[in-house]
């Protein structure tokens, strides 16, 4: 049997039902817990605790968290692997339109990074543009800040919908020196601001903000689906469509409908054969290997869900999502960051003869973390 976690947003949280707790857990929690205890980090605890009790609410502590060191070694193996294997950094006398340039508040615990030097004269803004096609989708998909000891404090994935200039406001971080700005260009690459001294830098508080995930809002999903197009026609991958389980089931992601209809989930890759790991990169140096994003399209190829993984603690890329009213076909899809973008089969959505009338129209987002056990420890533990 496999389970899915759900986290929702950078402040991820995720709810379990009573139902599926009746159903998939036969084991007294405590015993669960402590066999659980030598196999998995902090996150997976949380998710087994909210199976044994009442319905619960967890937070997941960003602190704990590799999404942010995750994606900046990312950032630097497709730098080197696709354009000058370093992050461009501005040289006098030549464009300023990719370079981020990070200011702070007065007091100096506020920072905020624009991308492009538009304020100035002749200056100009690196530019937004949100499209379904794959041949003119350009924006800044994410910034991100490094502190003096190259810990990446501040991250975030950019809607291109909103007008230029790309921008990102942070809180600075107790303990941090010296700041500096970088910036993911979707056609260009890694692009890095002058580094920024902080005036008065305070002690470290443990209420200070952590990074953690971060995801695309609603209304950039085509934009990033046409993106991840672009990406797969390109070298390594070089195909005009998706991968699909002819590939492998390794890579594949499938959708499973609940018994109501009402609620489904993904799972990357076939436990009978192979599943995808989730391989992340908590220092920054290790080439991560894991699967950034899965969504969903239905009959007419509206995306009714995508989500953004987190690799923390968790063995497999799973998600949760609910069925929008009117849904007649399903098929997931997922973007590896080493292996481009994979395509399940088609699922067919049956009413429910029970369905109540509760408008379910709107398109299902969440931000998740998923976890699948493997068939050995389940068994070991008796689920």
């Amino acid at each position: 049997r496999r389970f899915a976690n759900s986290f929702h947003s950078a402040r991820s949280q995720f709810t379990l039902s009573a139902k599926r707790r009746r159903t998939r857990i036969r084991i007294h929690p405590l015993n669960a817990l402590h066999y659980l205890h030598t196999m998995i980090r902090s996150t997976f605890y949380a998710c087994l605790l909210a199976l044994a009790s009442t319905t619960t609410v967890v937070v997941v502590n960003a602190a704990d968290s590799e999404f942010c060191p995750t994606l900046s070694a990312d950032f630097n193996r497709r730098q080197l692997a696709d354009f000058s294997g370093e992050a461009v950094v501005y040289e006098e006398g030549s464009s300023a339109k990719h370079i981020p340039f990070l200011t702070l508040s007065a007091d100096g615990q506020t920072g905020t990074i624009v991308v492009g030097n538009g304020d100035d004269d002749e200056g100009v803004w690196h530019p937004m543009v949100a499209s379904e096609d794959p041949e003119t989708v350009h924006f800044v998909t994410h910034i991100m800040v490094k502190d003096q000891d190259d810990n990446v404090v501040a991250l975030e994935a950019l809607d291109p919908t909103i007008a230029a200039p790309a921008t990102m406001t942070f809180s600075v971080p107790g303990g941090v020196t010296t700041l500096t700005p970088f910036e993911w260009c979707n056609k260009h690459g890694l692009y890095k601001g002058t580094t920024v001294t902080i005036p008065n830098p305070t002690t470290v508080d443990p209420s200070d903000p952590s990074c953690g995930i971060s995801a695309f809002e609603t209304q950039a999903w085509e934009s990033v689906h046409a993106d991840f197009v672009r990406l797969q026609r390109m070298p390594p991958h070089n195909s005009e469509v998706p991968f699909t389980e002819t590939g492998g089931a390794k890579h594949t992601p499938y959708i499973t409908l609940d018994a109501d209809g009402k609620t489904a989930s993904i799972l990357v890759g076939d436990t009978a054969v192979a599943v995808h790991p989730m391989n992340g990169s908590p220092d920054g140096e290790v080439q991560p290997h894991w699967i950034t994003e899965v969504y969903v399209m239905d009959q007419s190829g509206e995306i009714v869900t995508m989500q953004t993984l987190d690799s923390t603690g968790v063995f497999t890329a799973t998600a949760e999502f609910d069925v929008p009213e009117g849904a007649e076909t399903l098929q997931a899809y997922a973007w590896c960051n080493l292996h481009g973008l994979w395509q399940g089969p088609v699922v067919e959505v049956v009413a429910s003869a029970s369905a109540d009338t509760e408008d379910n129209s709107g398109v299902a987002c969440s931000v998740a973390v998923g976890a699948v056990a493997g068939t050995s420890l389940l068994a070991a533990i008796g689920v």
